[in-house]
């Protein structure tokens, strides 16, 4: 047994780097890391704005996806890496660029953060994105944990909020096991942080599979104020994304995305979260007391 300890307390010296450290589940990994008692580097753009973010416990290191020149400096000394892919159109190449450049720098462990449904027999572009970069990964040699997560709860406040109480999204009747991104994140947290998670691959999902009708209803019960979901046609989606700014690209990359929700193809329940981190996933009606005042704000 003392040779695994001690293993284990040299790699705890080690920093380990987050990427996408100021987004939602990045900070919460780098926060669970540090917990831990790890040494965490945070990859940001901007240092000032994530020391705001994070606190003085994190050290953080200049990092661009689209900036290899960053590189070496952020993975300096680093033994394990969570990768979070950018929402950029050219993701797979700036990643898989990451990925060389982490091999390089003489780096051991890769976690990435990746998506539900790579297996499926047709996926949308950003699967097949995550896909590639996955077999990329395979194929550097280094030893790699891949989380395949579902749609995250948190997209309900960030990305399709209610307005005045009404959801609008393009789902039709489908369904989800929406998750929690604080569990991703103890997941992450705790692959980066333990042994026997090399070469395993985790699909994280919520505990219960749930329409947006069911949404709006928890929403509703947990608020007091009456929450309702639209059906909008797919065009009237897209239209009002490209109304709103959204580049076109990234139109087409949600757009394919909520079409397999429709077509209830991301519905599985997996029991992952538990298996690595020892506790339940949350379910959306945690999830909503916890964000109570968002909701109500709506």
């Amino acid at each position: 047994m003392l040779p695994a300890l001690v293993l284990s307390v040299s790699d705890m010296s080690k920093p380990v780097l987050v990427t996408g450290a100021t987004g939602t589940i990045g900070r919460d990994v780098a926060k669970r890391l540090s917990e831990k008692g790890v040494s965490v580097r945070a990859g940001v753009r901007d240092q000032a704005k994530a020391r705001k973010q994070m606190g003085a416990d994190i050290a953080f290191a200049p990092f661009d996806f689209e900036n290899e020149k960053t590189f070496s400096g952020a993975l300096e000394g680093v033994e394990k890496v969570f990768l979070l892919p950018p929402l950029l159109p050219n993701q797979l190449e700036v990643t898989n660029a990451f990925v060389d450049a982490t091999k390089g720098a003489g780096a051991r462990h890769i976690v990435k953060l990746s998506a539900i449904g790579i297996d499926d027999e047709t996926r949308p572009t950003a699967v097949k994105w995550h896909r590639a970069n996955e077999q990329h990964i395979r194929e550097s040699g280094l030893e790699f944990t891949f989380l395949r997560p579902n749609s995250f709860m948190q997209n309900f406040i960030t990305y399709f909020p209610p307005r005045n109480g009404t959801i609008y999204l393009p789902w039709g009747n489908g369904t989800a096991s929406f998750v929690d991104t604080r569990d991703i994140a103890s997941v992450a947290a705790e692959v980066l942080t333990s042994d026997g998670h090399k070469g395993k691959i985790y699909t994280l999902t919520g505990p219960a599979t749930l329409g947006i009708t069911e949404v709006a209803r928890i929403l509703s019960e947990v608020t007091g104020r009456e929450f309702q979901y639209v059906d909008v046609p797919e065009a009237t989606a897209r239209d009002g994304m490209l109304q709103a700014g959204v580049p076109t690209w990234q139109v087409e990359l949600v757009m394919e995305l909520h079409a397999v929700n429709k077509q209830n193809r991301w519905s599985a329940v997996t029991s992952d979260i538990e298996k690595v981190t020892g506790t339940p996933p949350t379910d959306f009606t945690q999830f909503a007391r916890d964000h109570v005042e968002k909701f109500r704000a709506n």
